[in-house]
């Protein structure tokens, strides 16, 4: 039957019927002997500790199917180089044996290490309830290495620890009851507390209560004063308003008198002035005048007039000019 896998293996790779033999011959017996033994494995079942001779059996079996496919494996690797067509015919069929050999040798290794794993199942049973046990009165298991302890010397570190936790709570108790108690005596003197700062409230209430009184009647009696020292002030402020008024008058009505005698001086000073330079203004308007009003020649080109019409503007300018400052004068 396997036999027939391996020819159709080696029929699917296209190989020539020589190359393909020469595989199968190399092959073949690794096959019939990992048959043989499949059958003697699966003939091994373990179920007690006591069964060493079938524990020797399987690791004889194991080795065997292991010394195949480590063979197996070898010629494999040989053949492959060859060619990468018959490495594919030698990879295909490896890959048979080992499928047919790794699940046996993994059974066998069961079998075989029957008494450790239940060994190290039993161990582990005993560790986890170790945990547990120290975990009662340990908040960190992991300080102790409890793992490897024998029995007599974990007995002994439970015996420790749970004197341990158990004068940690009895510490643990004993300084809640204080605490309760404590709470008791300070929440009665809260109370005490509480009892006297309403009393000492009320009578301060009381005091502030005739102090009010007191300052009421001190703020009416003030404000009685700031009314009387108000009207006097106001009655000053008047009195002193209307002397001010009274003098600002006085004063205005002088310095209008001042003014009027000033303003009548330089007008007559003025007067004066202007009637002493009458004449003299009288000759200088005269002048302007004759200026303003100088013959010109007639009869003249257009060249010639053009210089007398520039002359005339020129004297109607002056003539103009000597009028305004006679008016400064």
């Amino acid at each position: 039957m396997e036999n027939k896998k391996l020819v159709k293996i080696v029929e699917e790779t296209g190989l020539e019927k020589t190359q393909g033999q020469v595989i199968l011959d190399n092959f073949s017996g690794f096959l019939k002997e990992a048959s043989e033994w499949e059958a003697k494995a699966k003939m091994i079942i373990i179920t007690d500790i006591s069964q060493v001779e079938e524990m020797s059996k399987a690791r004889e079996a194991r080795l065997a199917l292991k010394s195949i496919r480590v063979n197996s494996e070898n010629v494999r690797k040989t053949l492959k180089e060859k060619s990468l067509r018959e490495g594919k015919a030698i990879d295909g069929i490896a890959n048979v044996i080992k499928a047919l050999i790794v699940p046996i040798e993994e059974h066998l290794e069961k079998q075989e290490k029957f008494a450790e794993n239940l060994e190290l199942e039993r161990k582990a049973k005993i560790e986890a309830e170790r945990a547990l046990e120290l975990s009662k009165y340990v908040e960190d298991i992991t300080l102790y290495n409890f793992k490897d302890m024998s029995d007599e010397v974990f007995a002994k570190l439970i015996i420790s620890v749970k004197l341990a936790f158990e004068a940690e709570q009895k510490a643990i108790k004993k300084a809640e009851l204080e605490r309760i108690e404590n709470e008791k005596k300070e929440k009665a003197e809260q109370e005490r507390i509480k009892v006297e700062n309403a009393k000492l409230k009320a009578e301060a209430e009381a005091r502030e209560k005739d102090l009010a009184k007191e300052r009421a009647e001190q703020e009416k009696k003030l404000q009685a004063e700031k009314e009387k020292a108000r009207k006097e002030a106001e009655a000053r402020e008047k009195v002193e308003a209307e002397l001010k008024a009274k003098k600002d008058e006085e004063e205005r009505l002088k310095k209008e008198a001042e003014a009027k005698l000033q303003a009548e001086k330089l007008a007559k000073l003025e007067a004066e002035k202007q009637a002493k330079l009458q004449p003299e203004k009288d000759k200088l308007t005269a002048f302007a005048e004759k200026i303003k009003n100088l013959e010109t020649p007639t009869d003249l080109s257009i060249a010639g007039r053009a210089i007398v019409e520039e002359a005339e503007k020129k004297l109607l300018a002056i003539a103009q000019e000597i009028k305004l400052k006679i008016k400064n004068l």
